[in-house]
């Protein structure tokens, strides 16, 4: 009886080692779910950073005060500030309940509240504010006068201050608060402030100078 033929050995190797189809899909699937990811993740880095709000950026560019009353141990002044509020954002910023207070010896004095408005994306606006400050008691002269061991004697130090100029230290506080709406959709809350020490003479009123 015949025998029957049977394939060649490298035949039979060749044909076990062709991976089925299910396999190939599975692999084609799994690769091209990794790629989604990755697109995904690297297109919510990207609008992380492009649409992500910040907060404005504030700068202060002149301070004056017009009227100036100084006697009988208090101050009285009309407070004058001019800033510029930049919106970093590619959003417009809605800006409102923001205010400018005025501060002496770690105490309120003064504030007002500036009016809502829209600043553009990328854009900058100059702000003028001016309101009265009410009367407040001022000390000319410190209580005690502090002074370090390796200094002068307390007489030449008091000696010092008053050869000096006398100088009215008082505080500005500008708080910028608003909203950024983000694609249209998110709506987030920023806030910005800026503190300024302004030195005054209260011989004229005359700004000395002020940093912030």
């Amino acid at each position: 009886m015949a025998r029957s033929l049977e394939p060649p050995r490298y035949y039979a190797a060749a044909r076990t080692s062709h991976p089925s189809a299910s396999t190939s899909a599975m692999g084609s699937c799994v690769v091209a779910s990794l790629f989604l990811l990755l697109a995904a993740a690297g297109a919510a880095t990207a609008l992380f950073l492009l649409f992500w709000p910040r907060a404005p950026e504030i700068a202060v560019t002149a301070v004056q005060l017009p009227s100036f009353s100084f006697g009988n141990g208090t101050a009285t002044f009309t407070f004058q500030q001019l800033a510029s509020v930049r919106n970093p954002n590619r959003a417009p910023l809605a800006h409102y309940d923001s205010s400018l207070h005025v501060g002496y010896a770690g105490r309120e004095v003064g504030h007002m509240y500036i009016p809502a408005g829209k600043i553009d994306g990328g854009r900058t606006q100059f702000m003028a504010t001016s309101f009265n400050v009410p009367a407040f008691p001022y000390s000319s002269s410190p209580d005690t006068i502090t002074v370090p061991a390796s200094g002068p004697s307390p007489a030449l130090a008091a000696l010092g201050r008053q050869q000096a100029p006398p100088v009215i230290e008082v505080d500005s506080l500008l708080v910028m608060k608003g909203r950024v709406t983000v694609l249209r959709v998110l709506t987030h809350h920023v806030e910005a402030s800026k503190l300024c020490r302004i030195g005054v003479s209260p011989a004229d009123g005359r700004v000395l100078g002020f940093r912030c």
